[in-house]
């Protein structure tokens, strides 16, 4: 049986490296050091893959293709591409994908009645290139992302993504015992994107969050809808669903917020969390 050696919730506002600079220096310092003790945390678990649960921007999935869940097969990923490395303050680069993994995943996912769509092309931008920058950034651990339709509705309900996280999760512990995986999900929490509230954050709803998360007292979390999310946390918010699938996937682990900063320059109530059992 493999080993799930860590588990992480973060944060991927692209401003976060963006634009650092229109940040309170209190505030990013704080949010840099969760990302910093993570790095070290994730440094030290060791693990061979890290399996991202992730959403899409509309970048790779457009409104005429939406999945609810896609795996990505590509054999690399761009974390960031030329383009959005501009954007983000982040240098272009190629981070190794695990396509053999996830080809394993979808197979036993479509066999178990998980319809996981797939794509060999995916161009990542901030769900992967902003807290892999943090995390990862000698780029030298396959990443084998899971994406969640967040952004277009009608989207996957928190259970279901919940249920998503636990398949992956059973698959992981299914799987060589040599392996040491770690799972890691961004996105979130509060935030108001493309709509007259842009820039609003909701630091009640963020903490909320938090708080079930630190006492893996979940069930709440699951039995929110799509019309509470956005009324609390925003269209932004709804990719919590990315968090409740990792915490899916290690069932009973509580965690550590090790930073949170409702950063307004940001437009997003930003965190680092390790999740451990």
């Amino acid at each position: 049986m493999a080993e799930i050696v860590a588990a992480l919730l973060t944060s991927h506002a692209p401003l976060i490296t963006g634009r650092p600079e229109v940040s309170r220096p209190e505030q990013r310092d704080r949010l840099y050091g969760g990302f910093h003790e993570l790095r070290r945390r994730l440094a030290a678990a060791r693990p061979d893959l890290i399996v991202m649960f992730v959403n899409d921007h509309i970048q790779n999935f457009p409104y005429s293709n939406m999945p609810a869940f896609c795996i990505g097969l590509a054999a690399a990923y761009d974390a960031p591409s030329a383009g959005a490395a501009r954007f983000m303050r982040i240098a272009p680069r190629k981070v190794q994908g695990a396509p053999e993994w996830g080809a394993a995943l979808l197979e036993r996912g479509l066999a178990a009645g998980f319809d996981f769509a797939y794509s060999y092309e995916i161009e990542s931008w901030d769900e992967l290139s902003v807290p892999l920058h943090f995390l990862l950034p000698e780029g030298l651990v396959p990443v084998m992302p899971v994406y969640t339709n967040c952004a277009a509705p009608p989207l996957p309900t928190p259970r279901r993504c919940h249920e998503v996280g636990a398949f992956v999760g059973a698959f992981a512990r299914s799987r060589p015992a040599t392996e040491r995986i770690a799972f890691l999900a961004t996105g979130g929490i509060s935030h108001w994107v493309g709509t007259p509230e842009t820039g609003r954050i909701n630091p009640d709803f963020d903490r909320r969050v938090l708080d079930h998360v630190v006492r893996a007292d979940i069930e709440p979390l699951i039995r929110l809808t799509h019309a509470e999310i956005e009324r609390d946390g925003g269209n932004g918010g709804q990719e919590i669903r990315n968090w409740i699938a990792l915490l899916g996937a290690v069932p009973g682990w509580k965690g550590e917020v090790l930073a949170y900063e409702p950063v307004p320059e940001w437009i997003t109530g930003c965190a680092t969390v390790w999740v451990h059992s």
